[in-house]
């Protein structure tokens, strides 16, 4: 007997629901293929297209990989974009004309020094001392705060002076680079911009007016030193031509240094904690630069006596002063600039404003011994003072002048003089009874030119003021102790816990059996 089954509405009902949902999944997953495969031809014709043009394919890539990078701040000062640099074309102009490009190292090597930002341009200076790279073609290259190349900024610049290269500015470019071929990617890698735009910027309308106002720089005078190299301890040294300039009214000191030895190397530290000094440590590819630059010096003509490191770092002391020190000093470590009737101070603001360069005369003086290589005594570093110690000195020349002159307004220097001047500079020359320089030159026989003793005679005693001499002093004698006065740790000292719980590691000496450093 066939049976039968009745079926309730609500079963009916579920049934229904069953059915229902089958057949929107299905309508679903052919909605969803036919959406992945429209998206996927999307897909293959837009990278197609985007394969014919590779600058905006380049543009894809850079910002999708940037989504996944920290994004980057652009301060107010670091938002401006110029579309070239000042003075492009006189110094395409001297470039051509191989202006500061006459002596070098033909393989010279590119090595990024530091960048400069200015307040229209940037200055990208390096190492490559090759006198044919003067108006070279270079490529400028802009980076942000990732240090990924922004698209469409690079711009074609040329070398000038040697061993440097402009470049305009590119909002939010925080890191730069340089190459010589358009299509190649820089060798070396890219450097961070130093902040030269102050709010005490210089207000060009008034570059040549009589006014004093808070546009100047930050610093009044500052001092360029010769390059630092060589194996001679120089911690006294630069500890009395830092101390000797500060009297005069320096406040800010620029030092390049291609070699220095670590005890030496603790001044320059110290005063850049003060915030005296700004020091650029260089790396060369070359294995000894004392005796390699000097073997230049001598194997040039006697009107060609530079020594090409000088004429590389000169320039990136030039660059970093640009703007931060309204006068500057440019003179070496063993020279001392010496004002006889005024402050040095009174006498630069009595200057007329269309002033940009003093020249003054020099007098050496014979140094007869290396400075101490370590401290021992203060008694040792009074004694070993250079002002105090040395006096037989020739009479004044002009053949190794130095110069005070304003970063602002000149277009470039060359060893420690200006070759170009911005429209109505004025070059002066300071009276010998105004001020010379004290050159302590060594005289041993066997230095650069040693045999200069018997040829600049005949030689007279001379002093520096005795007032100014004694406030020197003083504070060479507080630096030095400040820096090289060192004692062990008493163990007296120590807390007495920790002297029990460690007795045998505190590596402490008892102080009475300690003589003391210094017999005054």
């Amino acid at each position: 007997m066939e049976q039968s089954r009745l079926i309730s509405v609500g079963e009916t009902t579920l049934t229904e629901n069953i059915f229902q949902k089958n057949d929107d999944h299905i309508l679903m997953s052919s909605f969803k293929y036919v959406l992945v495969l429209v998206t996927f031809w999307i897909f293959i014709f837009t990278v197609g297209f985007l394969v014919g043009l590779k600058k905006e394919l380049n543009v894809l890539i850079f910002l999708i990989f940037s989504l996944s990078l920290p994004l980057c701040h652009i301060e107010h000062w670091n938002n401006k974009t110029t579309t070239s640099f000042p003075f492009y074309d006189l110094y395409k102009y001297f470039a051509e004309r191989k202006v500061t490009g006459s002596e070098g190292l033909s393989d010279g090597q590119l090595r990024l020094l530091t960048a400069f930002l200015y307040e229209e341009y940037i200055v990208i200076t390096h190492t490559a001392q090759n006198p044919q790279g003067v108006g070279k073609v270079a490529y400028c290259h802009y980076y942000d705060c990732n240090r990924n190349e922004l698209p469409g900024t690079r711009f074609e610049s040329f070398v000038f002076p040697m061993t440097a290269v402009h470049c305009p500015r590119r909002s939010g470019v925080k890191y730069v680079s340089l190459s010589f071929e358009n299509s190649d990617p820089p060798k070396e890698e890219p450097i961070p911009l130093l902040n030269r735009i102050f709010e005490c910027k210089i207000n060009l309308k008034k570059f040549f007016s009589n006014t004093v106002s808070h546009l100047d720089p930050p610093h009044e005078i500052g001092v360029c030193v010769g390059q630092i190299y060589g194996e001679e301890k120089k911690w006294l040294e630069i500890i009395e031509y830092v101390e000797h300039h500060k009297l005069m009214g320096a406040t800010m000191f620029y030092f390049t240094i291609l070699e220095m030895d670590e005890y030496s190397k603790r001044t320059i530290e110290d005063y850049q904690r003060l915030g005296e000094i700004e020091a650029t440590f260089v790396n060369t590819e070359y294995e000894k630069i004392n005796w390699l630059f000097h073997m230049i010096q001598v194997h040039v003509s006697d009107a060609l006596l530079f020594i090409i490191s000088r004429v590389v770092f000169i320039q990136e002391c030039f660059f970093r002063s640009k703007f931060h020190s309204k006068w500057v000093i440019g003179i070496d470590i063993d020279e001392r600039l010496v004002m006889t009737q005024m402050p040095l101070m009174s006498y630069l603001r009595q200057q007329s404003p269309d002033t940009c360069e003093i020249n003054f005369g020099s007098r050496r003086i014979q140094k007869l011994y290396d400075d101490p290589e370590k401290y021992i005594s203060t008694n040792q570093t009074r004694s070993s003072l250079s002002f105090y110690k040395y006096n037989q000195t020739t009479t004044h020349r002009w053949g190794a002048f130095k110069s005070i002159f304003k970063p602002a307004k000149v277009h470039v220097i060359h060893f420690h003089w200006t070759v170009q001047q911005h429209e109505g500079c004025r070059i002066k020359t300071a009276k010998r009874q105004e001020g010379y320089i004290r050159h302590y030159r060594t005289t041993d026989s066997s230095s650069l030119a040693g045999s200069w003793v018997s040829i600049f005679k005949p030689y007279t005693t001379t002093q520096m003021d005795p007032e100014f001499s004694k406030q020197l002093e003083e504070r060479v004698i507080k630096r030095v102790e400040y820096l090289y006065k060192l004692h062990p740790v008493f163990c007296e000292t120590i807390d007495q816990k920790i002297r029990k719980h460690f007795p045998h590691d505190l590596h402490c000496v008892n102080s009475t059996l300690v003589n003391t450093f210094d017999n005054k």
